[in-house]
C-alpha cells in the first residue's frame, strides 16, 4: 500500500508542478498589444435634400445602381465608394459634399450629373 501512496504523491506533485509552471509562464508573457483601429474613411459623397423633393440616382461606374428614387426634404445619404456617378433631377434641392467639401449649389429645377471620386 505504501508504494501506491508514494506513486500517487509523485503523480500529484508532477501535476501541481506542471500547473504552477503554466501559470508562471503566462504571467511572464508580455501583454498583447492592441492595434489602433483605423478610422473609417470619410464619405466620398454625402447628399442632403433641402428642397421639397429630388429624384436621385447614384451608381458605381459600370456596376451596381446604389440608389434610384425620390428623396424628400431632410433625407441624407452617404456613400464611401471610390467612384460614383450621380444624377440629380433638381440640383438646387440638394446639398452635395464630395470628400467633405461642399459643391456649389446647383440651379433650382435643373438636372445635374457628375462623378464623385474619393481622394
Amino acid at each position: 500500500m505504501t508504494i501506491v501512496a508514494l506513486i500517487g504523491i509523485v503523480v500529484l506533485a508532477g501535476v501541481l508542478a506542471f500547473a504552477g509552471y503554466s501559470i508562471w509562464a503566462r504571467v511572464r508573457e508580455p501583454a498583447p498589444t492592441r492595434r489602433p483601429i483605423a478610422a473609417a474613411p470619410a464619405a466620398t459623397l454625402t447628399l442632403t435634400v433641402t428642397g421639397p423633393r429630388c429624384q436621385v440616382f447614384v451608381g458605381v461606374p459600370g456596376g451596381d445602381i446604389l440608389v434610384n428614387r425620390t428623396l424628400v426634404r431632410g433625407q441624407t445619404l452617404r456613400f464611401g465608394d471610390a467612384r460614383l456617378n450621380v444624377v440629380l433631377s433638381d440640383a438646387g434641392a440638394v446639398q452635395v459634399y464630395v470628400n467633405g467639401v461642399r459643391r456649389p449649389a446647383g440651379e433650382p429645377g435643373r438636372r445635374a450629373a457628375f462623378t464623385a471620386v474619393r481622394r
